[in-house]
Parts: structure tokens; C-alpha cells; sequence
């Protein structure tokens, strides 16, 4: 665990200060996603001869993302089951339906076409549980990352932006006792 720890909060994504002290919520998913590292990346990091890429199942009793990305529990609204960040999309997706809340810039911004407001994107994170060589020397993980946004148009029809997807793999190797980001591959975008 303590491995785990240290590896994703040397990960410069899960910095708070880069949010100004407070997470988004619903930043991260609070389960950790299934998947393997791809065979490639098993061959050339953790010397694997198969054809086949590398999975970890987490620990017994850690499950939950929190645990490991957070666990002085400093930021419990950044995580969120499916059913959670459901409700929260819902409730962004309200907020163009306020005629008070289009006037607050934090809020939703006004397009080039007057009359027409977009909510800012609800970034959203899913990792999956590192993969460690024997030593701890290295390890990878995979991320997932989506945003989503709605859109109102100027007869109050309101609908889903096309979300964006984004699929990598991460790979790290400790040096001196410290984690360190070696390579950031994406294997998919839209």
C-alpha cells in the first residue's frame, strides 16, 4: 500500500494545489477500473516474453480509490461512484435551466452565438491499480479520462456536448527511493 501511495502522489495529476487547494468533485472514480497494461509496454518496462499485457487486482480491503489517493480523507467529494457522478452531470445540466445561474460566469459561459451557454467540462478520472515489478522499481497504471459539458440553445433546448475520452498508460521507476513519471503513452483519444 504504501508503494501505492507513494507511486500516485508522485503522479503530478492528483497535485490539489493545481485546483487552488479544493478537488472538483467527482474528479475521480472511486472504485479502481479494470484493465491491463498493453503487451508492448509489458515487454519493454517489466522484461514480459508473453503475449499478453499485465493486470494487478488491488489488495484485499482497498477497493476504493480514496484509500490510496487520498488518505488523511481531505478531499472525499472528488470521489464518486457511477450512480454519484451521474447525479452530479444532472445537476451541472440544471444549472442551464436557472435563468439566475446563466448570469454567473463560474458557472457557464456564453457562446460566440448570443443566447447560447455551455457549462465548463466535468472532468472526470478513472485509474486502474498499479502494476509493480518484484522489486518496486517500477510500475505503470492505466488512466481514463472523460469531460462532459451541456449546451443550452437560444430556445432553451438544452442537450449533451459530444464528451472526450482519453485512454493512456503511465509508467514509473523508482530512483533514489523516489517514483518518477518515465513515459505518458496515449493509446486513445476521440
Amino acid at each position: 500500500m504504501k508503494e501505492a501511495i507513494g507511486l500516485f502522489r508522485a503522479f503530478r495529476d492528483l497535485h490539489p494545489e493545481k485546483y487552488h487547494e479544493r478537488l472538483p468533485r467527482c474528479l475521480y472514480a472511486a472504485r479502481w477500473r479494470s484493465g491491463s497494461i498493453p503487451e508492448g509496454y509489458s515487454r519493454k518496462y517489466f522484461g514480459i516474453r508473453a503475449l499478453a499485457g499485465l493486470t494487478a487486482e488491488y489488495p484485499s480491503g482497498f477497493h476504493e480509490v480514496e484509500k490510496i489517493f487520498d488518505p488523511e480523507s481531505q478531499h472525499p467529494d472528488a470521489f464518486c461512484t457511477e450512480e454519484e457522478l451521474q447525479e452530479h452531470l444532472n445537476a451541472v445540466r440544471d444549472i442551464l435551466k436557472d435563468e439566475n445561474k446563466l448570469a454567473d460566469k463560474r458557472l457557464v459561459r456564453e457562446s460566440s452565438l448570443v443566447g447560447e451557454y455551455s457549462t465548463y467540462p466535468v472532468l472526470h478520472k478513472e485509474h486502474t491499480f498499479p502494476v509493480f515489478d518484484t522489486k518496486f522499481r517500477k510500475a505503470a497504471f492505466l488512466v481514463y479520462i472523460s469531460e462532459s459539458y451541456f449546451r443550452r440553445s437560444k430556445d432553451g433546448g438544452i442537450g449533451r456536448g459530444a464528451p472526450e475520452f482519453l485512454y493512456a498508460v503511465v509508467i514509473f521507476e523508482k530512483r533514489n527511493g523516489v517514483w518518477r513519471e518515465i513515459e505518458t503513452s496515449v493509446l486513445g483519444q476521440t
